[in-house]
């Protein structure tokens, strides 16, 4: 019988090769953001216009590939991605890429099944001593899934990076035998990644406005961006708190290193190398397939679940457009969803959806993000029924379980004073609420 070393050095095949192994109609996953096989996807652009109807899904690009800014590459290849990041954005914009509108829970197989997917191509590390590679951080969260996919991928290709960064977790849930791919690729190179925006002040109003909620003990999701690095920095004067999140982000490090974290559990991280660096060697973290960390059941079984993500725009009901501004795609559902849903399962759950109380058009004019009633062209992220705590820098509206008339009269106490009586005159205007209500 071959060892496993033997079976590496057969299943071992060039770059250029390995993109010869795709057939006209293939569908592949490529993985998401760091561990996105890039130079495989240049190495298959080659054969732009010689194959055709390839469809390619991944998560998050955070690096360039020709494909993605060539509208060329439309001949060949329908590219789209779980969760938009700024490669993304700009290439939707071109109406290269197309934005999927799935949360993160049906990312897994739901998707998969509906563009019948047959092949994966995923960066991994080296393989140790046994045959066994880690699956590397940014893979670690759907490789379980995708390992007992119940169609299978006809073609299993693993590109092996030396620079991509382990996973803490499970056995099953971080490590395969290297064989159990169909084709091996080395290719070694620095990972590339997308710097965080820092927090605004406004995100320091709002998250002093949310601190107030959150407890000692508490179990908390944060969303990306300037207010999930604003609320992490004010956890510091907290104890004994567990992260339960999708992702981590750099401010993740010095709140590990402030002692008032006992406990991260997380399906990865995104930011720079550091916390990549920390996800894979910290003794806090533990890294859990994707499809937990983002089911609402296993989430509401977390007890004081507080879940803090952000939304572009709300009603006076409290339905929130959170991936798009109007029509177009900003970010996507990810896990806001979820763990809206799963923080209301949660025994003393909480969530927290924050979003700055105006914006300035094109015109220049000033504008409300919390309106009477969503304006024609919107994408609702968020029902009305999910909403629990409602934010912005004037103030906090509890509107769970609440009548459409509660809900109203808390949300006009949080808009822009600039822009309330205006809002106000416009909901009474709908016969949902009367001015002798307020």
């Amino acid at each position: 019988m071959a060892t496993w070393k033997e079976q590496f050095k057969d299943k071992l095949i060039t770059m250029d090769e390995a993109a010869w192994k795709i057939d006209s109609g293939d569908s592949l996953f490529v993985g998401e953001t760091v561990a996105i096989p890039y130079n495989f996807l240049n190495a298959l652009y080659k054969r732009n216009g010689e194959i055709k109807d390839i469809t390619i899904m991944y998560n998050f690009s955070t690096g360039f590939y020709d494909m993605l800014f060539d509208p060329e590459s439309k001949k060949s290849f329908r590219l789209m991605s779980w969760f938009t990041g700024p490669l993304d954005r700009a290439s939707g914009q071109m109406d290269i890429l197309e934005f999927h509108s799935a949360p993160y829970e049906f990312f897994i197989k739901e998707t998969m099944d509906v563009y019948n997917a047959n092949t994966m191509v995923i960066e991994i590390c080296p393989p140790d001593e046994e045959g066994y590679a880690n699956v590397a951080i940014l893979s670690a969260p759907y490789f379980k899934s995708f390992y007992n996919y119940p169609k299978q991928f006809t073609k299993k290709i693993a590109i092996i990076n030396n620079q991509q960064h382990p996973a803490q977790g499970a056995d099953d849930v971080i490590k395969v035998k290297a064989d159990w791919f169909d084709y091996l690729v080395e290719d070694n190179h620095e990972i590339s990644f997308v710097p965080e925006s820092g927090p605004t002040p406004v995100d320091q109003q709002i998250g002093n406005l949310v601190m107030e909620y959150i407890h000692d003990g508490d179990t908390i999701q944060i969303g990306k961006g300037g207010l999930g690095e604003q609320i992490t920095k004010s956890l510091h004067s907290k104890k004994h708190m567990k992260v339960f999140a999708e992702i981590l982000g750099d401010s993740m490090i010095d709140l590990a290193a402030s002692g008032a974290i006992d406990r991260i559990t997380t399906a990865g991280c995104y930011g720079s190398p550091a916390i990549y660096d920390f996800t894979g060697t910290s003794p806090l973290v533990e890294t859990r397939d994707l499809g937990e960390m983002i089911d609402p059941y296993t989430i509401g079984l977390q007890d004081n679940m507080v879940a803090i993500n952000s939304t572009f725009m709300v009603d006076l009901l409290g339905q929130a457009c959170s991936e798009a501004q109007g029509l177009n795609q900003y970010s996507s559902v990810g896990g806001q969803f979820g763990y809206m849903y799963g923080a209301t399962r949660s025994k003393g759950g909480r969530s927290f959806l924050c979003l700055r109380s105006t914006y300035t058009n094109k015109d220049g004019k000033l504008c409300s993000n919390i309106v009477p009633w969503l304006p024609e062209k919107c994408i609702v992220t968020a029902p009305k029924y999910l909403s629990m705590y409602i934010v912005s820098e004037y103030g906090v509206a509890d509107v769970y379980l609440k009548t459409n008339k509660d809900r109203i009269r808390a949300l006009i106490k949080i808009v822009h004073p600039d822009f309330q009586a205006e809002i106000k005159e416009q909901i009474i205007s709908t016969g949902m609420i009367k001015a002798e209500d307020f």
